[in-house]
């Protein structure tokens, strides 16, 4: 009776451990960057790119607007890179650039150092809210303050949160740290792992990090990011990438590096030469140059593609195919509508 008794109660044990195990496996809450139930990865070529007369547009501009459109492809205009039809703002502005303004947006719109309404735990401040995005939607917070360290942490889950012409859905994790005397933002991290973008047709589902170092004049921005289009179904992928923005008077000015990752075509390395600039009232940029570099060519050195902008609505892209140094191939005069 007793060898019957004991076996009851190892089997009890062990079936609760089971079902713990199943629950915490079934029951994740989809944010921060590990590997979800919903998370992307990228499977496509490794390799640097071989940039030649037949790749080159596209991967210019998939470089600037971070994944290629339809539009760069052949097909309708549309991406979170070309404007869009519902009159939002800086529609033209990089993938990259209008989901980081987005997500820091949402972030500024909170009162870190208020204390009305919240839980306080000696230092320790937690904030349960929802603020308004500027095109429509919300996002509730939930956030945790140290109002002696300035150290925060929290997350937002957005509902249709629209800002700078992004609308977002989905959970993600951020954490930084506040001037507690200023209460200005110094630094801090976003983390997803199933957030998605839309801008009119264009949507993404995204997954990385992106981290915020706030000057007195610009923004810096590290991402390690994937981008899949939804409606292709193909994975980009911003690796190891950099971005630095000046929201000036009636102006955006901002900069680009890192390696871009096209899942048919392998990565470039990217730079900017000259900053992109694009002007309040303006669809597309003014001013701007920027430069990728791919595998070798059969004249030795490394193949590249130069995007250069020649108008508030025309760019041109030129390509040295074999490594020699020179530009031996041309565009000609495109049009930032057209993609």
């Amino acid at each position: 009776m007793k060898s019957s008794l004991k076996t009851m109660v190892v089997l009890s044990i062990l079936y609760m451990i089971l079902l713990s195990v199943f629950l915490c496996a079934c029951g994740g809450d989809g944010g921060g960057g590990g590997d979800g139930p919903a998370g992307i990865s990228y499977t496509g070529v490794t390799t640097p790119a071989a940039i030649d007369e037949n790749n080159a547009q596209d991967l210019a501009i998939g470089a600037y607007q971070g994944g290629s459109t339809a539009g760069s492809a052949g097909g309708a205009a549309g991406g979170l890179g070309a404007v869009q039809t519902d009159g939002t703002e800086g529609t033209s502005s990089p993938r990259t650039l209008k989901l980081s303004r987005a997500l820091e947006d949402s972030l500024r719109r909170v009162d870190l150092m208020s204390r009305s309404g919240g839980i306080s735990l000696g230092a320790v401040y937690e904030e349960t809210d929802t603020v308004n995005g500027d095109c429509g939607g919300s996002a509730s917070y939930t956030i945790t303050v140290d109002d002696v360290t300035g150290e925060f942490s929290g997350r937002f889950d957005y509902d249709d949160y629209c800002s700078q012409g992004v609308t977002l859905s989905g959970r993600v994790s951020f954490s930084g740290e506040v001037d507690v005397d200023t209460g200005d933002i110094l630094t801090f991290t976003f983390s997803f792992n199933n957030l998605t973008a839309t801008s009119g047709s264009d949507s993404f589902t995204l997954r990385g990090d992106i981290s915020y170092d706030v000057n007195d004049s610009s923004i810096s921005v590290s991402m390690d990011m994937l981008l899949k289009d939804n409606n292709t179904g193909k994975v980009y992928w911003a690796r190891d990438c950099t971005m630095t923005w000046i929201e000036g008077a009636g102006y955006v000015e901002f900069e680009w590096s890192g390696r871009y990752y096209d899942p048919d075509e392998g990565y470039v390395v990217v730079s900017t030469n000259t900053p992109f600039v694009i002007y309040d009232g303006d669809d597309w940029p003014s001013e701007g140059v920027l430069v990728i570099k791919g595998d070798t060519g059969s004249e030795g050195g490394i193949t590249k593609a130069r995007l250069t902008v020649l108008s508030s609505t025309t760019f041109q892209v030129e390509a040295d195919t074999d490594g020699d140094g020179s530009y031996d191939w041309d565009s000609g005069v495109l049009y930032w509508s057209d993609f």
